[in-house]
């Protein structure tokens, strides 16, 4: 059928054909070309049927008169260049499936790597959100953070402290100014020679009505609107304010003693850090300063009155003070424990007529265990002096 025929010439037509066919987006069965681009998802499922690349094309031809000889022409090359094609054809399907699964691994580990980081993401966010609430929370409650320039008389809010009436709080639980004055009174000695003390959180100024007593020049500083009133009252000179925020704007060696009573447990760690340390800043070389607390060695103050006050946060040992004032550079550090527990309080001793009795002696010895640890001294007061050459410690160097 083909004798006569210019072969070469049909050669090059069916080759054209071939490619054409392959191209054509029309060509069911021709040569198909996999895309590179698409959506990453749903792309890749859309691209494995495409994969498969197959040799299979029509062989027709519309030509009234050539139309039959090309037709045989067609399927004569087809047969020719099925050895050859269908092997590199079998190998770029396999390579495409293999490329298309590797695209779909690592499609699903980064799905899994967005979804991880997606729920890291919303768990920080809760967690930040959590704290907002929580920062909410104390702005509504009136409460204000620790550190300098807060609250160092209370950690409450005047506010808060107006609703507790705080002023009516002190009289009924602290006692008759006079009889406060008679326990502050040891303290004098203390200063004596002093030009320049400073009373933190003096509430009604009863140290101050001490020191005037003794002619001893001394301010107070108090957040609370009503002690300041009463101190001003009876001629005390008394600023309002926040004592941490009142000694940073203090200048250095603007006093030589510092005086702070039944405050400390009313502060957090940061708070009274922070009060420590610019007190030691503000004091002059050689000056002293007391910090009077209560004292938690005696487990009687618990049931007797500190938690009696909503504005005590927890009260603060002694050796734990000594650390803390050591720590912001003050040296001669000492602890003094004073006011015992009222008369008839502490357990009874053992008569002595009934020590020939067998186990006596044990018996007293753990009776005076007992009473020093339920019924010790109720405060304590830390003693520090700063040194006439002063070296700073750890916190502030």
């Amino acid at each position: 059928m083909l004798r006569g025929s210019d072969v070469p010439t049909l050669m090059a037509r069916a080759e054209a054909l071939l490619t054409t066919a392959g191209r054509s987006e029309a060509g069911a069965h021709g040569v198909m070309h996999v895309p590179t681009a698409g959506d990453a998802v749903l792309g890749i499922d859309r691209l494995h049927g495409p994969a498969d690349l197959v040799s299979e094309f029509p062989s027709g031809s519309a030509r009234p008169v050539i139309g039959p000889a090309v037709r045989i022409a067609k399927r004569a090359v087809r047969r020719g260049l099925r050895w050859y094609l269908n092997p590199v054809l079998a190998q770029q399907s396999r390579f495409n499936h293999a490329v298309l699964d590797l695209a779909e691994r690592v499609t699903l580990q980064a799905e899994k790597l967005l979804t991880l980081e997606t729920q890291q993401r919303r768990n920080e966010s809760a967690a930040i959100n959590a704290r907002i609430d929580g920062l909410r929370s104390d702005l509504d409650a009136g409460l204000v953070p620790g550190g300098p320039g807060s609250n160092a008389t209370a950690v409450l809010a005047p506010s808060v402290r107006q609703l507790l009436k705080y002023r009516a709080f002190e009289d009924r639980h602290r006692g008759d100014p006079a009889d406060i004055a008679k326990l502050l009174a040891p303290y004098v000695p203390l200063f004596a020679g002093c030009e320049r003390v400073l009373d933190l959180g003096c509430g009604r100024g009863e140290f101050l009505g001490v020191m005037r007593q003794h002619r001893i020049a001394a301010y107070g500083v108090d957040s609370d609107e009503s002690m300041v009133a009463a101190a001003r009252k009876n001629g005390m000179e008394v600023v309002l304010g926040d004592a941490v925020s009142h000694l940073g704007d203090l200048k250095s060696d603007a006093v030589d003693g510092i005086f702070s009573s039944q405050v400390a447990e009313h502060l957090d760690t940061a708070t009274l850090m922070a009060m420590l340390d610019l007190a030691y800043r503000k004091l002059a070389p050689g000056g002293v300063m007391v910090v009077e607390t209560p004292n938690p060695e005696s487990l009687f103050i618990f049931a007797a009155f500190f938690y009696v006050d909503l504005t005590h946060i927890k009260p603060i040992h002694p050796e734990a003070m000594r650390w803390a004032l050591e720590a912001c550079g003050f040296d001669e550090v000492r602890i003094q424990r004073i006011l015992p527990v009222p008369e008839g309080t502490r357990l009874e001793v053992l008569p002595e007529e009934l020590a020939d009795q067998p186990g006596w002696s044990t018996m007293a010895t753990n009776v005076e265990r007992l009473n020093n640890l339920l019924y010790g001294p109720q405060h304590f007061a830390a003693i520090a002096t700063k040194a006439r050459t002063a070296t700073k410690g750890a916190l502030s160097s």
